[in-house]
């Protein structure tokens, strides 16, 4: 039944609904950062290589994160969105806590793959949510409060996981003479993720807003939310993307495009797995890809309108290629750097999770926030203030990321790391602000959905494994670990001058794009 509730935008209960939803995703990362700061023990005790690392990190959380992401995106437009949000919760942090119990690389890579899952329920529907809760002139700052809990989770997730297991480890130096012989790694994984049923219960009290609400716009009712949702789930995955063309009896030229698809990204697989040797991470990416190219195809097919808002978009799409590799380092990053700070000034993992976690969170906190307040300044006086801030984003991130891993000292360590922290994140808030009002509100969590699609298969799929190559590579030299991380993060940062490119272009186009989109929209034939 579709909800009548019209909140007071901008108000207390508003506020409380972003305290939740912050909470929400400040677990989200929590349980998926987790692994860095317990990547060397995970590395040893499984024999697995960086790039593994990089795989479990990156490419097995993150496609399947991806996928789900698309249907649920559909469902966030169309059902109880708290409900969804509850029900992912509950899941990824019982896959978390599931983690703890494997003891091979392929039963962790499955539970990483069940966190992916879960976790894609929860920011297209809280986008979503946020924009029913609260107007347009505080929407960058309220997505970038939202977004800070990227950096929060993160960082208390590296502390708390090396904090229990060096603390397990102290206790027990031996696993096997350690109750049910887990390891340090294996008990951090059951704490963190335990705590998060209970979030899954608070996300029960945010009522359901009427949508469209806020801007005045009236969205009509979807009758059978799960079926839509089911429909595009069938329609992107291999082979019944195919059968869905055929049983439709689509044209002949969108059933060919569906084939000549299929085998562009099958040869890809095997190409990519020759050269490099692993099968399961370009299967995996290839996959994720695919859903990508079926999922652009069914919305052109099923919502035409959606389609030419988002897909004809210059802006959308330059932001689409521009802001997902700042988001390759910063996951890779965050994948390594802790193994690497470890080694380089030989702390303990405690040390480094204390420290490089608190220095994250904290400036990562305050690089959403200042980025959201400053992009919502710039936005009042500049239709591209808010691009003006990733661009900012863009030249500094590099800059202070290459100085810290050329740190001789630990004060210089800390001092570009802090700036790294702060800088790599002001331009997180006002992508998603950036990309929702290019389009109309029934669009918003698909629009969402969109840019973690392409953040997850750019970024997360790829930056993590990539360093770890690298890295690898440089293993295979006799260079030490932390030099491999080292130099692959480094030279990996010439990506950003992609980045660069993509947002000064997108500049020329989104504000006659902005200034447009609902003319366009009724042009279409979209009733408004």
């Amino acid at each position: 039944m579709e909800s009548k509730f019209k909140p007071n935008l901008d108000s207390k209960y508003s506020y409380y609904v972003l305290s939740v939803l912050l909470i929400v995703y400040i677990f989200n990362f929590l349980d998926r950062q987790i692994i860095a700061i317990l990547a060397n023990d995970i590395r040893e005790d499984l024999g697995i290589s960086l790039s593994d690392l990089g795989f479990l990190y990156g490419t097995a959380f993150a496609i399947f994160y991806s996928i789900v992401g698309i249907p649920l995106a559909k469902l966030a437009d169309s059902w109880h969105r708290n409900y969804l949000i509850s029900a992912g919760v509950g899941m990824w942090s019982l896959m978390t806590a599931a983690s703890g119990l494997m003891k091979s690389f392929i039963g962790l890579a499955i539970c990483r793959i069940g966190v992916g899952i879960g976790e894609s329920s929860a920011s297209p529907a809280a986008y979503s949510l946020l924009s029913d809760y609260f107007s347009t002139k505080v929407k960058t700052t309220v997505y970038s409060i939202y977004s800070s809990g990227i950096y929060i989770g993160g960082g208390i997730g590296i502390f708390l996981g090396g904090w229990i297991a060096d603390s397990w480890n102290n206790i027990y130096p031996i696993s096997e003479q350690a109750p049910f012989q887990f390891a340090g790694w294996q008990i951090a994984f059951i704490s963190v993720g335990l705590p998060g049923l209970l979030i899954a219960l608070l996300v029960l009290t945010i009522k359901e807003p009427e949508r469209g609400h806020s801007e005045g716009i009236k969205i009509e009712k979807v009758d059978k939310p799960f079926s839509e949702a089911l429909k595009i789930l069938y329609g992107i995955l291999p082979f019944s993307a195919l059968i869905s063309l055929l049983y439709q009896k689509e044209k002949t030229s969108e059933i060919l495009y569906q084939v000549y698809a299929t085998f562009a990204v099958i040869l890809m697989i095997i190409i990519m797995s020759y050269l490099t040797g692993d099968s399961l991470q370009w299967g995996a990416f290839g996959l994720g890809l695919f859903t990508l190219i079926s999922w652009i195809q069914t919305m052109k097919l099923s919502d035409p309108i959606a389609f030419s808002l988002s897909f004809k978009s210059k802006t959308i799409i330059l932001c689409m290629i521009g802001f997902p590799l700042i988001s390759f380092m910063g996951y890779a990053v965050s994948a390594f750097l802790p193994a690497y700070f470890i080694e380089t000034f030989e702390v303990t993992k405690t040390v480094a999770g204390r420290n490089l976690g608190l220095q994250s969170a904290v400036f990562g906190f305050f690089g959403l926030l200042t980025g959201g307040l400053i992009s919502d300044y710039l936005r009042r006086k500049f239709l591209n203030g808010r691009l003006y801030v990733g661009i900012f984003a863009v030249v500094t991130s590099p800059v202070s990321i290459i100085l810290t891993l050329q740190a001789e000292t630990l004060l210089i360590f800390y001092t570009f790391h802090i700036i790294w922290s702060y800088v790599s994140t002001l331009w997180v808030g006002l992508c998603v602000a950036t990309v929702t009002d290019l389009v109309l509100p029934r669009m918003r969590a698909m629009i969402s959905a969109f840019w973690i699609l392409m953040a997850s298969i750019v970024g997360l799929a790829l930056g993590p494994y990539s360093i770890g190559k690298l890295a690898d590579y440089f293993l295979s030299i006799d260079f030490s670990t932390a030099d491999s991380i080292s130099y692959s993060i480094q030279i990996w940062c010439l990506v950003f001058i992609i980045s660069l490119i993509s947002l000064v272009l997108a500049t020329r186009f989104l504000p006659s794009e902005e200034q447009t989109k609902v003319e366009r929209a009724v042009a279409l034939g979209e009733q408004v």
